[in-house]
């Protein structure tokens, strides 16, 4: 059975993110953001990763290796910074499709690595461009709010998954929270963020 709620918040995460990146100064892309080893422009590329293996994963298809530690992928490689934006953005669409239809959800899929349910990676994607709309966002001053279905939903995904993916290096320690803080807070707490995290303190 299609996971209609899954799919809409996979749909609506992808858009926070492309959005995020649409309104990303490009002045910006060598500032610090809230991934510690990261830039604003190490954080383009990397969603742009994010987007071409969601794609792959979504209709099953193996994945370019190289799209695992290139930077830039090869998406972007060889174009000028200013039309990073709108690349991304071209993916966008393709990704969200590929796991609109039911097999999508359906078995095992991959992100390049490890194969786990479906299910649980279209959680994982959910939270990940969610989280990343964030850094996006707060690493170059955008004012934007999370939709709560998200916030729950990444909430919910990190809260089963973090354990693991903090084992293997996918997220970083998770900082101390209070448990009546606002649930997108709790959320990037678990992942690893500072939800207080600012530019100009970095």
């Amino acid at each position: 059975m299609l996971p209609a709620t899954e799919v809409e918040q996979l749909a609506q995460s992808i858009d926070l993110v492309v959005d995020a990146v649409h309104n990303a100064p490009v002045d910006q892309y060598h500032s610090p953001t809230p991934c510690s080893a990261w830039t604003v422009k190490d954080l383009v590329n990397h969603i742009a990763m994010m987007l071409l293996l969601t794609t792959d994963a979504g209709t099953r298809t193996a994945s370019d290796p190289s799209l695992l530690t290139a930077n830039p992928v090869p998406l972007l490689a060889g174009r000028a910074e200013s039309e990073w934006a709108l690349l991304v953005a071209s993916r966008a669409e393709p990704a969200a499709r590929a796991w609109s239809e039911p097999a999508a959800w359906e078995g095992e899929a991959s992100l390049g690595t490890a194969h786990m349910p479906a299910t649980a990676l279209g959680g994982i994607l959910i939270a990940e461009f969610t989280v990343h709309a964030w850094d996006t966002a707060t690493a170059t001053g955008q004012r934007r709010t999370t939709p709560p279905s998200l916030a729950e939903a990444t909430f919910a995904t990190y809260s089963r998954e973090a354990p693991r993916m903090r084992s293997v290096g996918l997220l970083g320690d998770e900082v101390p929270q209070d448990a009546d803080a606002p649930m997108l807070d709790r959320a990037l707490a678990l992942s690893g963020r500072n939800p207080r995290w600012t530019p100009a303190e970095h």
